[in-house]
């Protein structure tokens, strides 16, 4: 554990070591002082020292001794989830999805509000923060912080949003909103790469230093793991796959809307395909005709999915055509970034094995090493612990979890 250290002020090497204890408590207590010592090769008056006013806060709690081995028995020390809490929201431009989260990651209670546009979904947010600490069995002086993802583009301290079109916040200052309401940390990001710090911290990237979270829905995007950290880009936008053109998806333009590739592989652009060839041929289709009785307006990802089970020859050839880009898509980003694990997430992943088996052969035979590929089990929960993750700094940089406390 001693090659975590970095060099710094003593300020900075009090939290990164406070951070390193509490997370070595987390994973491996109960564990006493003197093992902590060891593991962090910290002396026993530093870990001492550390833990004092996190005794004090309540963070860590001390629960019985061990058994001796010579002399008074050590005191072991365990992590306390229940002394504080976190909200985390999922903004959404049709739903805000919040949640009270425990210290562990453990959501304990969840609410959800119709979202808005501008001012009117800043309200709503706030309502709904209220809503949440209101839900928490803990009173209101234990909310450690607040965490979103946001459909758009953050700044690089988690604190501004410079483009968000689906909730219409352009060049908003969100952090100086919510901690001068709230009065805690905050942090918000990118809902994608709150949904990869998310899997990071609970999902199927736990332990993983480079890897990928990939959500199909709406749109496509990627939350991108790399040496354990999650990659936001200059400009704060990695990982917008969703323009990337393969094959001959179309023209070489610029995109004003979604994407080449979102357009023709994400559930939107999926109904449309659909919608518009059935439009044009009576013929084709009659397993999803009969899903959506008729009414071709009805059609979404969904349908098109569940009459390719049905053996509907049209949609079995739009779910190829559909998963063979998705395919391609994880092989490019496995042999660009030689990831270990990439996770998929969003809408279109309830598929289930009609999406994930034929992304995994042709990964297979296109990557020279192919990553693992799994489903998300945490689905629309992975950004809500995503963005509180990032108030704890948790998986990443282990200087803002102590600043939390």
């Amino acid at each position: 554990m001693t090659d975590r250290f970095l060099k710094g002020s003593a300020k900075l090497m009090q939290k990164m070591n406070t951070s390193l204890i509490l997370q070595i408590i987390q994973e491996r207590g109960p564990i006493s002082r003197t093992e902590l010592a060891k593991l962090t090769n910290l002396s026993h008056p530093a870990v001492s020292a550390l833990l004092a006013p996190l005794l004090e806060d309540g963070i860590v709690k001390e629960v019985g001794t061990a058994a001796s081995t010579g002399g008074r028995p050590p005191r072991l020390l365990q992590f306390n989830a229940k002394a504080g809490f976190l909200i985390g929201v999922d903004v959404g431009g049709t739903t805000m999805a919040g949640a009270v989260v425990d210290l562990a990651g453990n959501i304990l209670h969840r609410e959800n509000r119709a979202s808005a546009m501008g001012e009117r979904s800043i309200a709503i947010l706030i309502e709904l923060i209220d809503s949440l600490i209101q839900l928490s069995d803990m009173p209101p002086a234990g909310l450690r912080g607040i965490g979103l993802g946001i459909p758009g583009v953050t700044d690089s301290k988690g604190q501004k949003v410079s483009h968000a079109p689906g909730v219409g916040w352009e060049s908003l200052d969100i952090g100086k909103i919510i901690t001068e309401r709230f009065g805690v940390p905050f942090f918000a990001d990118n809902d994608v790469n709150c949904f990869a710090r998310g899997e990071l911290w609970r999902g199927a990237l736990r332990g993983v230093e480079n890897g990928a979270a990939i959500t199909i829905g709406t749109g496509i995007g990627v939350g991108l793991v790399l040496n354990g950290h999650v990659y936001q880009g200059s400009n704060n936008a990695a990982g917008e796959v969703g323009y990337w053109l393969l094959g001959a998806l179309g023209p070489i333009e610029k995109s004003t809307g979604f994407g080449p590739l979102e357009s023709i592989a994400a559930g939107p652009g999926i109904a449309r395909q659909a919608i518009q060839e059935l439009t044009g041929d009576p013929e084709k289709g009659p397993k999803l005709r009969e899903l959506v009785a008729g009414d071709l307006s009805r059609i979404t990802a969904k349908e098109v999915f569940e009459a390719a089970l049905l053996d509907d020859a049209y949609c079995q050839e739009l779910v190829k055509q559909t998963t063979t880009y998705l395919g391609i898509l994880v092989a490019n980003l496995a042999s660009l970034l030689d990831v270990e694990r990439v996770v998929l997430g969003g809408g279109l992943s309830r598929a289930g094995n009609q999406l994930i088996v034929p992304i995994r052969e042709i990964v297979e035979k296109l990557s020279p090493y192919a990553p693992q590929i799994e489903l998300s089990e945490l689905q629309e929960d992975g950004a809500i612990l995503g963005a509180v993750s990032g108030v704890l700094g948790l998986g990443e940089t282990s200087i803002h979890f102590s600043e939390v406390y």
